[in-house]
């Protein structure tokens, strides 16, 4: 049978609606290479400067993959004190019409 015809659907949420991240051992891994030679400490005490929270031990746990999930809140303080796109982390689709 052909796929000719048939309709793809895809749905698109809000990402206030969302409060945890799907976490495995390649976005630890990802994690731990945008750290860079940053030390975990120096992370966690510049997520907390920036109003955030996130202890070097949780970030540890990250990297390691030893989490099955992130909230959104905690990955969005990571990415504000790395300076990166929290779009890095997430499976995102480009749309253009």
């Amino acid at each position: 049978m052909s796929d000719k015809g048939k309709k793809e659907t895809k749905m698109y949420i809000y990402i206030t609606d969302v409060v945890f991240v799907a976490w495995n051992k390649d976005k630890g891994q990802l994690l731990k290479r945008l750290r860079g030679k940053k030390s975990r400490q120096k992370l966690a005490d510049e997520i907390a400067a920036k109003g955030g929270e996130c202890s070097h031990q949780n970030i540890k746990k990250l990297e390691y993959g030893e989490s099955e999930s992130v909230s959104l809140k905690v990955l969005e303080a990571i990415c504000f004190a790395l300076d990166i796109s929290l779009s890095d982390f997430l499976s995102t689709v480009e749309v253009t019409h």
